[in-house]
């Protein structure tokens, strides 16, 4: 089977909310493709779906076209915001006759996710609505956790002091089968011709840490994580939730 690469797929561009009462945000994903032929049956099965029992709170949905990758031409489901005790709560009769009448008959199902933010890795300029993301994993390297959330956190501070139009946001993976993804990192944007446009980083980051601090941010960072794959997501809002991208 092929691995689940965040649809959190995490793969979720997610709607984020502020932390709630329980101090954490998190989603869950699942990787779904068509079936051959079943395109059409998937996507109008999960548009009637998602009207029917995913309209608010931790049960909204936003999907994602999967534009890369080994999992590309499927598709992503991540649900939330939730917490753990979402979970508590099990799924009606018809709710889950739904899902197999008008999901799971057309579907190939994949992996399941879950994704919580690490703590203050988040930005979003306000009123940002994504509609594509570029997904980075990465394996932290053992013990080096506090170090990662420093090193990336000197990316966040260039981004909140130039109030740039991208989202920017750190996952951790709740349920890390094969060990070589903990972090997804996202950057958000809310159209392709977004990822065309020169935003001089490097030398807006090197102006607030100083000469070269662009080459000691990748030494720093390759010494905490490594690389692990990227992928290209972009929302299909006729299948999400309103408001849940």
């Amino acid at each position: 089977m092929k691995k689940l690469l965040f649809p959190l797929c995490l793969i979720i561009s997610i709607h984020l909310v502020a932390q709630d009462d329980d101090g954490y945000v998190m989603y869950s994903t699942i990787q779904l493709k068509a079936k051959s032929g079943h395109q059409q049956q998937l996507r109008e099965g999960l548009k009637a779906h998602i009207e029917k029992f995913h309209t608010e709170g931790s049960e909204a949905v936003s999907v994602w076209n999967i534009r890369s990758g080994p999992n590309a031409t499927g598709m992503s489901w991540v649900k939330g915001p939730m917490t753990w005790s979402s979970l508590d709560t099990p799924l009606t009769e018809d709710h889950l006759d739904d899902w197999l009448k008008n999901v799971d008959a057309h579907a190939e199902v994949g992996e399941f996710g879950y994704w919580r933010l690490v703590d203050g890795m988040t930005y979003a300029p306000e009123g940002f609505k994504a509609a594509v993301m570029r997904i980075r994993w990465f394996e932290l390297r053992p013990g080096k956790e506090d170090d990662a959330r420093e090193i990336i956190e000197r990316i966040f501070e260039v981004y909140r002091k130039e109030n740039l139009n991208l989202g920017l946001h750190v996952f951790a993976n709740q349920a890390d089968w094969d060990g070589e993804r903990s972090w997804g990192v996202l950057w958000q944007h809310d159209s392709w011709a977004s990822m065309d446009q020169d935003r001089e980083f490097v030398a807006k980051y090197e102006a607030l840490h100083g000469d070269d601090s662009w080459s000691e941010f990748f030494r720093d960072w390759n010494e905490a994580a490594e690389f692990k794959g990227t992928q290209l997501n972009s929302l299909l809002p006729e299948l999400s939730t309103p408001d849940s991208e």
